[in-house]
């Protein structure tokens, strides 16, 4: 696999791994499930460019996760933002087929759609080659 589908799955994992997150989602997925009962956290897309050293292969990688809530107010998706935040920035550094560098968040928005709350989260992360 490439160094930013590595970085992706194990990001979905770390996130599924949290027990605090996990209350408050029906799950975590890469990509819209077919059927699933709101609370849910997405990872839509994942782009990459280059990011490499002289010596190392490397990609900077943009990750756009979503949240999709139906509650009355926004204090539930806001919930689930933060503990995702929390989660997502003590990912650690080393993982299989990757070194993470750094990992930041770049924005947030949060919108009512009809009856549904989605908020969206953007990260950048830079990796290397292990």
């Amino acid at each position: 696999m490439s160094l930013e589908q590595d970085f992706a799955l194990a990001a979905i994992d770390w996130l599924a791994g949290d027990p605090a997150l996990m209350a408050q989602v029906n799950g975590v997925f890469h990509r819209a499930p077919t059927r699933i009962a709101t609370p849910y956290l997405l990872l839509d897309d994942v782009l990459a460019t280059d990011w490499g050293t002289k010596d190392k292969p490397g990609r900077e990688v943009r990750m756009a996760f979503s949240i999709r809530d139906a509650s009355q107010d926004a204090h539930a998706v806001s919930a689930i933002a933060q503990a995702l935040e929390v989660r997502l920035m003590a990912m650690p550094r080393d993982g299989t087929g990757y070194r993470l560098v750094s990992l930041h968040p770049l924005r947030s928005r949060t919108v009512r759609i009809g009856e549904i709350w989605l908020a969206t989260l953007d990260y950048r992360a830079r990796l290397l080659a292990p």
